[in-house]
């Protein structure tokens, strides 16, 4: 069953044993959501498995699964929610068929993962939750792996998943229904905002300064509060009343890396932020988070993104899943 044939958009979702419980329930909410806005059946969606019958979740949830029928009963869309230790080979099976009709598949998190780790990808760019990105950038060679929410590459959409699940789905149908359903589904969902795919992974480490020793709490808020007009790190330490030394060790120990370069990142992410969402000139960019000039701008941003500020704002769209004119 897919669109053309009965009007009705089908998500096939495919489940192994200790997957995640959140990503299914975002799933099947926002559907529902979507339908119950609509007034009508317009989506519909079925959970099939590598082993069909009851497949419990990592939590407490169960779920009764269909069987996998190679080459047959392809959806519309293939969302597969795998988990770290199960058997890939049917899944991968499974993708190879719908890219052959030209379909979308959708990989949440543990799935982008495991696939990213086996897959060799040339062209695109590809993501998963930033915990297992950090795994596989020490592991291996990952030059097209992003922070970003989800990435779309070669008929295939890799995506950080878990809370972020629900704008995932949001975005898939927003091809469709107009703007006031889209915005009133995510209102239903009591979403804050419905965030693009480009959007990088939130909650940032400094968002929880509040948890690490008091230094390190008291240094992140002072970059915080210093984006426009950065302080050296041994100003940093001198207002935290430390030795500059005493804060570069206690600030490693948490994030792995040097507070001028976590600086640094902080700046280019709020550049990212005002890019994406702003239409102020870069100049004005630059200004506010103390590049100064755009040219330094653009050095800075191009190492940790990839691309400069001009190309990105060039092919930034005001939709949720923007990385591609075919989703």
């Amino acid at each position: 069953m897919t669109t053309s044939e009965h009007n009705t958009t089908v998500f096939e979702i495919f489940v192994q044993g200790k997957f995640c419980d959140l990503e299914l329930a975002a799933i099947i909410h926002t559907l529902q959501t979507a339908n119950m806005v609509h007034g009508a059946q317009r989506f519909a969606w079925r959970i099939i498995s590598d082993r069909p019958g009851i497949v419990q979740g990592a939590g407490a949830c169960l779920v009764r699964a269909e069987p996998v029928i190679p080459d047959h009963c392809l959806a519309d869309f293939l969302i597969v929610i795998s988990s770290r230790t199960a058997d890939p080979a049917v899944w991968m099976a499974r993708i190879r068929s719908m890219r052959r009709l030209g379909r979308t598949v959708i990989l949440l998190a543990d799935a982008a993962t495991t696939f990213i780790a086996r897959t060799q990808i040339e062209t695109g760019a590809v993501t998963t939750h930033w915990a297992d990105a950090v795994v596989l950038r020490e592991t291996q060679d990952q030059p097209r792996l992003t922070e970003n929410l989800s990435e779309f590459s070669n008929g295939i959409i890799t995506a950080a998943g878990r809370a972020a699940t629900a704008e995932l789905v949001i975005g898939l149908l927003a091809r469709d229904p107009p703007v006031s359903e889209i915005t009133e589904i995510g209102r239903h969902l009591l979403l804050p905002e419905i965030r693009t795919s480009s959007s990088t992974q939130p909650f940032a480490p400094e968002a929880f300064h509040k948890f690490y020793d008091e230094a390190v709490s008291d240094a992140l808020a002072i970059m915080g509060e210093n984006l426009s007009d950065p302080l050296s790190i041994a100003e940093i330490a001198s207002q935290v009343d430390i030795s500059q030394r005493c804060l570069e060790r206690r600030f490693r120990a948490v994030f792995e890396t040097s507070p001028g370069h976590y600086y640094k990142q902080l700046r280019v992410r709020r550049a990212h932020h005002l890019i994406q969402s702003t239409k102020l000139p870069l100049i004005d960019i630059a200004a506010a988070t103390g590049f100064g000039a755009t040219g330094t701008l653009a050095t800075a941003f191009r190492k940790f993104y990839g691309i400069t500020p001009t190309d990105f704002r060039g092919k930034h769209r005001e939709r949720v899943l923007d990385y591609s004119a075919e989703v």
